[in-house]
């Protein structure tokens, strides 16, 4: 602006002024009257329309988006195109800028001309600035928010929290031999309704085994969080692990320390599971603590390993859903809700949800709290579940372990999935960490480790994919195989391998194998018996695998003191192992008084269940039929379990000689009982004359 023109712009503003009104009191009166009737609208606002507030926040309910309001919502919006690190672009660089362009405006543009059309560049500028953030408004306001359910990919833990948690918490105790299922069908307590109405039967399996199947995370966090802030790995040795399970406040680093004695009050189950928590390798263990509350036991990722390594480091909105509106009509969208909102089996939102959405979720069906929700999501699609950027949280080596154990249980050949698997379908005979046992297919057999250094440095994979596939008939093992009729894919196999093959670093088992099921302090002789020396010296005494215990000869070499030292230290010249760091003193010396009186099931004695029953159940049948492992429903264990127990009634009634247990020891209207072959002779006859003589508790 030159000196001609400041002075026309002086004279023509003092001339304004002449004509013009006072500040005081004209302009403050009218100021003041739009203030009021303001004022006055506002009030009547907040009377009559109130303000729109939300429920209480609840710090549980992970499924709210918050969101802010309305004149924030572009800024909120532009944050979704810079993910992970890019973020600080979209929430600073950015906004800082613009704030920096509107401060220096005075110092750029010192036109004397206001029209906007004698100034075309800013307001070119402005008019485009404001409707980029319109549009990122508009955009926010039209995208559905995340579907921040879907992050539970456990839909038994779904039901769990939807119908359980808010009575039981997130925990329940279940006693022993619990028909669970038909106490969540029928409901069984006060103010517990029945679910049978409510809840498929699929359900009611999925939501049974999500509440008796203990996760080794869980049971850390409970027993050993509090003392171990950090994840532990005890020296990475599953043996030492189990030293340590088992000695509880007797393990030396303990000393002094409130421990509890986890024997007594942690099941088996639970000590199995934390035990391959602890000893498994850092990949899963990673994966179970930073990524299974979404992705359950694996990721389903079709790229590379290469791709998927950048994916977890970099984070971000990973998952990227088409916006199905493009390819579905309006009626399958409608019917693809409807079927995500309440699935069911057998309609046509099924076979859709198989033919678009399975590639990406699977077998798991996403929730969506209603149709209107579950329609918008799917019709507009987008970018969802946002990943930590795992590259800032992990070290390198734990990056590589993670994605090496994603990448492999992505295809259902991780150590995971082949925990479960060998937990289903091998443990009963192998044991928990592969460490053998008695053989229940042969009796007198023992069953080698199959987690020693020995046997995995002598088998590859494939050796070990053949013998889980084929089976080893000679010894008592079927095939698994789905090809040889078995129950196992090749995937499932593989997981299993994968799972065997992990032991090798660190050796669970060495020779000789111990028992798989230790006995328990209130077992009786003939219990203890059963489950330890039947299967090499004959159930009755009469001799196997090992010698023959009821003889004159062996009672005239072993008086009660010699054959305690013999149980507690073993024989060093056969298989014999020394019993006295699994069996109490007690239980030792009871089983040798119970020993020497043993005269081989003389015949015209009268059957007895606890010397000659419950031994013969105890060697042949154990395995299958126990308290926590009950085929068929039917447990061995004890008196009441063998006479009362079994799916299909009770196995045996009191003097019927066609009860069912007789007939499956029989072969009759089925296959014969135990898998290996019939009982011999004589204590097949047994079994019958107790059944028959009213199958007394003597």
């Amino acid at each position: 602006m030159n000196d001609r023109e400041k002075k026309e712009y002086l004279d023509s503003y003092k001339k304004a002024k002449e004509h013009g009104v006072p500040f005081f009191p004209d302009v403050i009166f009218k100021d003041a009257v739009i203030s009021l009737l303001v004022f006055i609208v506002l009030v009547a606002l907040a009377y009559f329309v109130g303000a729109p507030v939300e429920e209480r926040a609840n710090p549980n309910d992970t499924t709210y988006t918050p969101r802010p309001e309305w004149y924030f919502l572009f800024l909120f919006q532009m944050l979704k195109y810079f993910p992970g690190k890019l973020e600080v672009i979209g929430a600073i660089i950015i906004p800082t800028i613009g704030l920096l362009v509107l401060l220096g405006l005075p110092f750029i543009d010192r036109s004397r001309k206001r029209h906007f059309l004698d100034r075309p560049i800013l307001s070119l500028g402005a008019i485009a600035t404001v409707g980029v953030m319109g549009l990122l408004t508009f955009l926010s306001i039209r995208e559905p928010p995340p579907p921040q359910a879907q992050l539970v990919v456990d839909q038994a833990a779904v039901l769990y929290a939807a119908n359980c948690a808010n009575c039981h918490g997130p925990r329940i105790d279940v006693p022993v031999g619990t028909d669970l299922h038909q106490i969540i069908a029928a409901g069984r307590h006060e103010a517990m309704p029945p679910w049978g109405g409510d809840l498929s039967t699929d359900e009611i399996d999925a939501l049974a085994g999500f509440i008796l199947s203990p996760d080794g995370h869980v049971v850390f966090n409970q027993q050993c969080a509090t003392c171990h802030d950090q994840m532990v790995q005890a020296v990475g040795n599953p043996a030492e692990i189990q030293r340590v399970l088992s000695e509880g406040p007797a393990y030396p680093p303990h000393a002094g320390l409130a421990v509890a004695d986890w024997e007594a009050t942690v099941p088996p189950a639970e000590r199995n599971a934390l035990a391959n928590f602890l000893a498994a390798p850092d990949g899963q263990r990673l994966f179970a603590v930073n990524c299974s509350g979404c992705h359950g036991e694996g990721v389903a990722f079709s790229g590379s390993k290469e791709e998927l390594e950048r994916l977890v480091r970099e984070g971000g909105q990973h998952l990227n859903m088409p916006a199905w509106k493009e390819t579905l009509t309006t009626e399958q969208i409608s019917v693809l809700a409807a079927y995500v909102v309440n699935p069911g089996p057998g309609t046509e939102g099924e076979s859709l949800f198989g033919q678009y959405c399975t590639a990406c979720h699977g077998s798991r069906i996403p929730h969506a709290p209603d149709n209107e929700i579950a329609r918008n999501i799917i019709r507009a699609g987008g970018s969802h579940l946002t990943m930590p950027v795992w590259g800032d949280i992990l070290t390198g080596e734990q990056l590589q372990a993670l994605v090496d154990y994603t990448y492999e249980a992505g295809r259902g050949r991780g150590p995971a999935a082949g925990s479960r698997l060998y937990a289903e379908n091998c443990a009963g005979c192998h044991g928990a960490f592969g460490q053998g046992g008695a053989n229940p297919a042969r009796a007198g057999d023992l069953i080698a480790p199959i987690s020693s250094s020995e046997y995995l440095a002598t088998r590859d994979d494939q050796t070990l994919r053949r013998i889980i596939g084929a089976g080893q008939p000679d010894f008592g093992m079927s095939p698994f195989a789905e090809s040889n009729g078995g129950p196992l894919t090749g995937d499932q196999i593989d997981a299993i391998v994968t799972f065997i093959r992990g032991w090798e670093a660190n050796p669970p088992a060495a020779l000789p194998p111990e028992v798989a099921v230790m006995p328990e302090p209130t077992w009786t002789s003939a219990q203890v018996y059963g489950l330890v020396c039947a299967s090499c010296h004959g159930t009755g005494g009469e001799g196997g695998l090992g010698p023959a215990l009821s003889t004159d000869d062996f009672r005239g070499r072993y008086d009660v003191e010699s054959l305690i030292d013999t149980i507690t230290g073993g024989h060093a010249s056969t298989p014999m192992i020394g019993w006295g760091a699994i069996l109490s003193s007690q239980q030792i010396e009871d089983l040798a008084d119970y020993v020497l009186p043993l005269q081989g099931g003389s015949a015209g004695s009268p059957v007895s269940f606890g010397a000659d029953i419950l031994p013969t159940l105890q060697s042949q049948c154990s395995a299958c039929h126990n308290a926590s492992a009950a085929l068929g429903g039917w447990d061995a264990s004890t008196y009441e379990s063998v006479i009362s127990s079994g799916d299909n009634g009770p196995a045996v009634i009191p003097g019927d000689a066609s009860s069912l247990l007789a007939q499956r020891l029989q072969g009759i209207g089925g296959a014969v009982m135990p898998p290996s072959g019939a009982l011999a002779a004589p204590a097949l006859q047994m079994v019958l004359d107790w059944i028959s003589a009213g199958a007394p508790d003597n």
